[in-house]
């Protein structure tokens, strides 16, 4: 497949649409195709390049978590994370960056008896949500075990921010 030039924030000249709830908001690790990213976001970014025949959301950056220096200090109201934290190399230079574009927003990412359960071999950390900070902790092995369907456990964790957060990395 041929690769095609990502667009850079020097090089977009449209304005970013405002979501209603979320003011000028950020897709961080949008993922691809029609289901993936946030509906009618500003901006999306992850680190999938650019690749002809793929659906992207637009705007779209190709950017890691860990170095989002394409965009702005407190660029955005709201930054979303969905299912990405768990994936980063390095989990401090990821929540630093979010913590430098946002003013707020969510992460999200499975919890950590979801991860024991039936986790996948591209999430690198354990994300535990202790006393208001994010604390990861590096798996050692992939997991798996039963199937969701024989599971009642909650599967997926928020942790919501303002302004900023802590987090600890134990690895």
């Amino acid at each position: 497949m041929e690769t095609i030039e990502t667009t850079t924030i020097e090089t977009a000249t449209q304005p970013y649409r405002v979501h209603p709830k979320y003011g000028v908001c950020l897709d961080a690790g949008c993922g691809t195709g029609p289901k993936r990213p946030a509906a009618d976001f500003s901006c999306y970014c992850d680190v999938i390049p650019v690749r002809a025949g793929v659906q992207y959301p637009d705007p779209y950056y190709c950017a890691p978590l860990e170095d989002m220096s394409c965009f702005g200090d407190k660029q955005f109201d709201w930054v979303r994370s969905h299912h990405s934290i768990e994936h980063t190399t390095d989990p401090d230079k990821a929540c630093s960056e979010i913590v430098r574009i946002g003013k707020a927003g969510v992460l999200s990412f499975p919890t950590p008896q979801a991860e024991q359960m039936f986790g996948r071999r591209d999430h690198n950390w354990f994300v535990y949500i202790d006393r208001g900070r994010l604390l990861f902790v590096a798996k050692r092995y992939a997991c798996y075990g039963v199937p969701r369907s024989e599971t009642h456990c909650e599967l997926n964790q928020d942790f919501y921010w303002k302004e900023s957060f802590e987090w600890k990395v134990v690895l």
